[in-house]
């Protein structure tokens, strides 16, 4: 018989929890040893089954589940993992709708996805990916709080983040199982027409996207003494209907637009620079 130190190592070797839990499923020993050993193969499995397993991490504990330091349930990981593919069905049909209909404008575009490449790749880059997932979790969470817990989490986030909250919270579609949005306009159309694509959204949701635009302005005026910008100009040529922070063409613009590095002579700390406005590593 196996000893149980050695089966626990295969646990934790495993790249995904659907293997962990298939695993769990060859045998009452099996699934013995998950139930007793649940928090450290999560610790080995999660970095490479959960993309982002931070912000699920967080997330989870707005769902009601087990607190950031707390040893985790088998129950935590298999809301875990369902979260996680909720988002990525999001991705997909984020990719489907609007990503592969993404423009560059007058932007080189081998110059940010790689040598022979004219147009937006028609999937996520690994970067974008993270920003989407990031933002994803931080809409999802502020969606299932009370409209009275936005006010904390808005405060604690980069004018950097709270631009990609705000594009993300425009969304064409519902976020999670829980947001209930108007029917489609045109349910029978093709799924490659532009038509299915609608601006649907809770009323909830409307009133997150107002919020976060404020905070954007308030974080605007604190450093710089002046309104934030928008970047609607730019989506008609550098993104698609109301996308663009996302992509990773966009960077260098949102960057310039976050800091008023075109228009403004104040220059923030370091410190304030990286708390409050933009954080290089935020999406590596």
């Amino acid at each position: 018989m196996m000893p149980p130190e050695v089966a626990t190592n295969i646990f934790c070797q495993l790249p995904s929890f659907s293997d962990v839990f298939a695993l769990s499923a060859v045998c009452r020993r099996m699934r013995d040893l998950w139930l007793e050993n649940v928090t450290p193969i999560y610790n080995e499995v999660a970095p490479k089954g959960i993309p982002c397993e931070r912000a699920a991490r967080h997330f989870l504990v707005d769902q009601g589940g087990s607190a950031l330091w707390s040893p985790m349930s088998a129950r935590d990981v298999v809301r875990m993992t369902r979260n996680a593919g909720v988002v990525d069905n999001a991705i997909l049909q984020f990719e489907r709708e609007i990503v592969s209909r993404v423009r560059m404008g007058g932007l080189s575009a081998e110059e940010f996805y790689g040598a022979g490449v004219f147009e937006h790749p028609p999937t996520l880059t690994r970067t974008e990916r993270t920003r989407f997932i990031r933002s994803y979790y931080s809409l999802w969470s502020l969606m299932s709080l009370e409209r009275s817990a936005w006010e904390s989490r808005l405060q604690a986030m980069t004018s950097q983040e709270l631009y990609y909250l705000h594009e993300m919270t425009k969304l064409t579609q519902s976020i999670g199982r829980e947001e209930i949005v108007p029917p489609p306009r045109f349910p029978n159309a093709p799924p490659d027409s532009v038509d299915p694509i609608d601006f649907r959204r809770s009323e909830k949701r409307i009133a997150l996207e107002r919020r976060v635009w404020q905070q954007i302005q308030c974080n605007s005026l604190r450093f710089f003494e002046r309104d934030a910008q928008h970047p609607s100009i730019a989506v008609k040529y550098e993104g698609y209907l109301w996308f663009v922070v996302l992509w990773d063409h966009w960077q260098p613009s949102l960057e310039d637009m976050v800091c008023h590095k075109s228009v403004s002579l104040i220059k923030p700390s370091q410190a304030d620079r990286e708390k409050y406005l933009w954080n290089e590593s935020w999406d590596k």
